[in-house]
């Protein structure tokens, strides 16, 4: 992909990730308290929601890897605008439901096409175009939940239609830009195929071996941060701590990244980061759910959300950057895909697993598996990487 598409590329990502950080802070709470729905089905709907998600990515990742990019982006985009069209005028129930899941749908195949895209940026190491991308997402969180609150108790539809405006604005960029990219993995690998070891077409067991583990852990890492996005809403309010303060801890969460993500570019101009990145990132995310356990003020939430955004800076581009290091050229995409799915997946069951926990032992108990899985996925991670690190063939 020519390097001046690049910025193009960060466009859509920023976009995108504005009108997905406006859908769910308020999910949950809009089913709970707008729809009178439990939290055992609000859960059920996200896990629809995310089941959507990583229908559309796996999709996207492999048809990527056989081409058509600018047709697979405009109907990514053609989808997702269309499901937050209708959601303007009809998000009543059932209907709500299942317009979530369509824009699900949509949300899990452009996110899965960014990232396959930027495995085929050749200006800067893997590694940097993953966390500049990570960045500029997370500059449309700012920008996204910092809105959504106070947008939101003017009434949902009004939400929605800032949503479609972003799409819009999304889908002129690939008309536009995008109209003659087409990138495929079948002409690289075929035109250096003589020259090509048979190693560099398929990856060693031990590169397999690590991106399973890191897939299964990005998992676990997303069913414990979801318990975030969704039921800590309702967890605040106990506390006296509206909906707009709670939109407001994800606005925290936003600026800090951007601020950890430029330390982490600065650090890695010296030495290697992403093993530091994918297991020192799950023990963070751990230690906010420490806080919880006592956290009974705003500024001890907002304390709990700096520590999970430590981690979560960290860990989150960490594992595609990874991923892609360890995938040949002809797997990027189908990989890219994959590791938006787990994400989709662990996303998916956050929501059901911790409605099911609350509701037979509690906040406290939940905050509590939270910090012990997510630390043992940080030690599994670092234990699997030192025992393989020998084995591992880099496609970086």
């Amino acid at each position: 992909m020519k390097d001046g598409l690049f910025k193009w590329l960060c466009g859509l990502a920023f976009l995108n990730n504005v009108g997905y950080s406006c859908v769910w802070p308020v999910t949950t709470v809009y089913m709970h308290d707008q729809l009178h729905q439990s939290l055992v089905l609000s859960g059920l709907v996200l896990l629809c929601y995310s089941s959507a998600n990583v229908i559309g990515s796996i999709m996207a990742g492999s048809c990527f890897d056989h081409g058509h990019t600018f047709g697979l982006n405009v109907c990514g985009q053609l989808i997702t605008l269309l499901a937050v069209t209708i959601l303007i005028f009809a998000h009543g129930w059932p209907i709500y439901s299942i317009l979530l899941c369509g824009f699900g749908f949509g949300n899990g195949w452009i996110l899965t096409l960014i990232n396959s895209m930027g495995t085929h940026v050749k200006k800067y190491p893997g590694t940097k175009v993953f966390n500049l991308l990570y960045l500029v997402e997370n500059v449309g969180l700012v920008v996204g939940t910092g809105m959504t609150g106070f947008i939101y108790e003017q009434g949902i539809g009004w939400l929605f239609a800032l949503i479609a405006i972003m799409y819009l604005f999304s889908l002129i960029i690939v008309l536009a830009k995008f109209g003659r990219v087409e990138l495929r993995a079948e002409p690289i690998l075929q035109s250096s195929q003589l020259q090509m070891p048979a190693a560099a077409k398929k990856p060693s067991k031990s590169n397999w071996s690590v991106i399973m583990v890191l897939m299964l852990g990005l998992v676990i890492v997303w069913i414990m941060y979801e318990q975030w996005m969704s039921n800590l809403a309702i967890y605040l309010a106990r506390f006296g701590i509206s909906t707009g303060r709670y939109g407001m801890l994800w606005t925290i969460n936003g600026i800090l990244i951007i601020a950890f993500q430029l330390l982490i570019e600065w650090i890695s101009r010296y030495r290697a980061t992403l093993n530091f990145q994918v297991t020192f990132g799950a023990m963070a995310i751990a230690g906010s759910f420490v806080i919880l356990l006592a956290a009974d003020r705003y500024g001890q939430f907002a304390l709990a959300m700096v520590v999970l955004t430590l981690g979560e800076s960290l860990l989150i581009p960490g594992v595609p950057a990874y991923v892609n290091r360890l995938s040949p050229v002809a797997q990027k995409g189908r990989n890219q895909g994959l590791v938006n799915a787990f994400s989709s997946l662990g996303k998916a069951l956050g929501p059901l697993f911790g409605g099911l926990v609350i509701e037979k032992i509690g906040y406290s108990p939940l905050f509590l598996i939270c910090a012990v899985a997510d630390l043992a996925v940080g030690l599994t991670i670092w234990g699997v990487l030192h025992l393989l690190q020998h084995g591992l063939q880099n496609y970086d």
